[in-house]
């Protein structure tokens, strides 16, 4: 029986890392840097702490990471302020079910407390969760199993039993070292076999996972 689902945050809810893919690389051009996709597609699913340290390796120790994530940020909200904070096919109708199903769910995300918590409110979904934790609250941020753990604890379920939606590899590897279920829902990268290996079952899209959850509880 399915007693807890704990769901990523970018990627997987919002349709954001595709925008913030698009920022860094801006943002990296106006300081004489660049950052490409294929970078910062590394950085999917890390906390600030991890991503820090991935560009820094990769771009040099005086690469002014502070500074250029600003700029990155002040692209992002600027993209949101017009177009909104883009959600991600079935999210609305699967965080309903949850609820019809009685099931504790949480978010474990490598984003900033305040940033996440911004995000969701926005987007009119904070209140849909029994817990929140975020990649500035956990030592070891994803692949490490530490940001599950915790959401499982705070849902008071053992991990084996929580499914774990996500769409990076990091957060599918962190998910089966926490050894919860992993369910891998592509978004910016479509082909993985560190995803394919690791996640129990692979869905299009959010519209699938309730099909899931129904067989796991039958």
């Amino acid at each position: 029986m399915i007693q807890g689902i704990i769901f990523d945050m970018d990627g997987l809810m919002l349709d954001t890392e595709s925008i913030a893919l698009d920022s860094w690389e801006r943002a990296g051009k106006e300081f004489g840097y660049k950052i490409s996709r294929e970078l910062m597609i590394k950085a999917v699913g890390r906390t600030l702490v991890d991503t820090r340290k991935l560009l820094v390796k990769n771009l040099g120790n005086d690469f002014p990471f502070e500074e250029v994530r600003k700029v990155r940020i002040d692209y992002t909200k600027e993209y949101m302020s017009l177009n909104g904070v883009p959600i991600k096919e079935g999210l609305i109708e699967f965080l309903k079910y949850c609820k019809s199903i009685k099931v504790p769910t949480a978010v474990a995300t490598s984003t900033n407390r305040s940033d996440a918590l911004e995000l969701l409110k926005k987007t009119n979904i904070v209140d849909y969760f029994n817990t929140i934790v975020c990649g500035d609250e956990i030592e070891k941020g994803k692949p490490e199993p530490d940001i599950f753990l915790m959401a499982s604890k705070k849902l008071g379920i053992n991990p084996e039993k929580c499914i774990v939606l996500e769409d990076s590899e990091n957060g599918i590897l962190a998910a089966s070292r926490a050894n919860m279920i992993p369910i891998w829902i592509p978004d910016i990268i479509t082909e993985s076999d560190i995803a394919t290996k690791n996640a129990r079952y692979i869905c299009n899209s959010l519209n699938e996972v309730n099909i899931i959850i129904d067989e796991l509880n039958n």
